[in-house]
């Protein structure tokens, strides 16, 4: 059970079992709720899940289903504001409290998750083994309210819309292939061959209404509580696109015998096959075919068991972007694209802590706002992302009941684009530095403290022309494990934002406000 500072309550159950003959058939059963407000005002959240696990595990076979389904109502859920090229001021205004709620309580959505996973292995011989991926997973917001808000100028002043965007996505995948080994002379392959086939639908309302301009607000007073809710009904959505995306991936993982060197080299090959139906149910067949090939491959080498070093390449073609609210074009699907990513790094252990330093430079497809005459804006795909940092993690024990996890990342990115606006720049929302580091003190067995720091650096918006602030937030923890009777229990405390930083997180032109001080108290029992 867990609660929190607004008077939200959370309650979960995790329970499992094994039976048969040498224990091979396993259930286990997690359920979860939560109801009341959230540490942000006016933001009341009403959620259930519950996720069921069969597994049976024998010699020659190993079989794993997993049923999953989420209930959510959320009313008042706070979202950003964005920033257009109307905006009127020399830089951002600050960030108000982070308790303060943008939207009215009538901004509201409802939705359920459909989980299912099925996974089969079969032992063909000691060398060679057969396996079977399959799944489905649906999501329905079968209600929505929206509530888009643009700023305005330094004061703070925004204006806002709102639409009732409802939303219907289903994915099923399959996938088949062989796994096992073989030798050549001292050193050892282990290959995977596989096909696979995903099919993505994906869609909007028949019907949806959207009322511009109907209010205006600021930052520093939230919701004035005098905003009237829109007058238009929900429209049922259906799926207007679909993708069919079939993949043959091969790989070979080479290893000499001392286990000290291990390459990698794999290919995949991915169809993406798109169509489309139209709200009178007519269909337009392959409204667009992609192609793409990506070979990966990597190396690591250990030179002790305490330090190696490693390189890799990957690629993937992906499916391009599902635009969203407050777009001219929400629910279209950008173009596909490949993503390419190169790292070489190293890793080593001094003592019993473990660290972990890399360079890696990736390669994406620019997603871009396309500010419109009218005020409004288009979400384009409009060149290249490249990202290239340093990025170190290190955890494990530094002294007698001192833990210890952190580590830091510095990205130096730009955009290569056909607009002169943002070519070169920086990608919008996207720090240079970001950190954490956090500390356990474990006292004794049965009681730790937690102190943790999280920073991210400066951003900047609207093709570098605003500059958002960076900023650090502490967290504070308690850990105690105690018995009742003999039922053992776990209390923890927790403090979020210790000292109540008001700051914004930066996506792309939205800028979000962090979230205030908020307490938390949990009572976990092992039955």
């Amino acid at each position: 059970m867990k609660w929190h500072s607004k008077g939200a309550f959370e309650q979960s159950v995790d329970i499992g079992h094994r039976f048969g003959k040498d224990n091979r058939f396993g259930v286990r059963v997690n359920a979860y709720s939560t109801n009341g407000e959230r540490s942000i005002k006016n933001w009341d959240l009403e959620q259930r899940n519950v996720y069921v696990n069969l597994d049976q595990k024998n010699d020659r076979s190993n079989t794993n289903f997993l049923f999953g389904y989420t209930y959510t109502d959320s009313q008042g859920r706070p979202y950003g504001v964005s920033v257009g090229s109307s905006y009127v001021g020399n830089s951002l205004p600050s960030a108000p409290d982070g308790d303060i709620n943008f939207n009215p309580v009538w901004r509201r959505d409802k939705n359920t998750n459909l989980v299912m996973t099925l996974n089969h292995e079969q032992k063909i011989n000691d060398h060679l083994t057969a396996f079977l991926n399959a799944g489905h997973f649906k999501q329905d917001w079968y209600y929505y309210v929206g509530f888009s808000k643009t700023l305005l100028n330094q004061n703070g002043d925004f204006s806002a819309s709102s639409d009732n965007y409802s939303l219907l996505e289903k994915r099923d995948y399959l996938q088949l292939g062989l796994r096992g080994d073989f030798k050549t002379g001292d050193l050892k392959h282990d290959y995977t061959v596989g096909v696979d086939r995903m099919w993505h639908y994906y869609g909007g309302p028949r019907d949806s209404k959207e009322v511009t301009n109907g209010w205006f607000g600021n930052i520093y007073q939230g919701d004035p509580g005098n905003w009237e809710k829109p007058s238009f009904g929900q429209s049922d959505a259906y799926y207007r696109d679909r993708n069919r995306i079939t993949g043959v991936t091969v790989a070979d993982t080479v290893s000499t015998s001392n286990d000290k060197l291990h390459v990698l080299l794999g290919y995949n090959n991915k169809l993406i096959k798109r169509d489309r139906y139209l709200p009178d149910e007519s269909h337009q067949r392959n409204n667009g075919h992609y192609h793409g090939h990506s070979p990966f491959y990597g190396i690591n080498y250990a030179f002790s068991p305490r330090f190696s070093v490693y390189a890799n390449h990957t690629e993937e073609f992906v499916e391009g972007a599902i635009v969203g609210s407050g777009y001219t074009n929400k629910g279209e699907s950008l173009d596909p694209y490949k993503t390419k990513e190169n790292e070489i790094g190293l890793k080593f252990k001094t003592g019993d802590f473990f660290h972990k330093l890399s360079y890696f430079d990736i390669k994406q497809a620019n997603a871009a706002d396309k500010f419109n005459s009218d005020g409004t804006k288009t979400l384009t795909q409009d060149g290249e992302q490249r990202h290239r940092g340093i990025e170190y993690t290190g955890t494990g024990t530094i002294a007698r009941k001192w833990n210890l996890i952190g580590g830091f990342m510095h990205l130096n990115t730009n955009v290569s684009s056909s607009s002169a606006a943002s070519n070169g720049k920086r990608p919008n929302g996207v720090p240079d530095w970001t950190a954490n580091m956090g500390v356990e003190y474990k006292a004794s067995d049965d009681f730790a403290v937690l102190a943790r720091g999280n920073y991210v650096g400066p951003s900047h918006i609207l093709n570098e022309r605003y500059r958002v602030p960076g900023y650090f937030t502490m967290d504070l923890g308690l850990k105690y494990n105690t018995k009742v009777n003999t039922t053992p229990l776990t209390l923890n405390a927790m403090c979020y934002n210790v000292f109540d930083k008001n700051y914004w997180s930066a996506s792309g032109n939205t800028l979000h406000l962090g979230g205030p001080r908020t307490f938390m108290l949990s009572a976990e029992m092992k039955l």
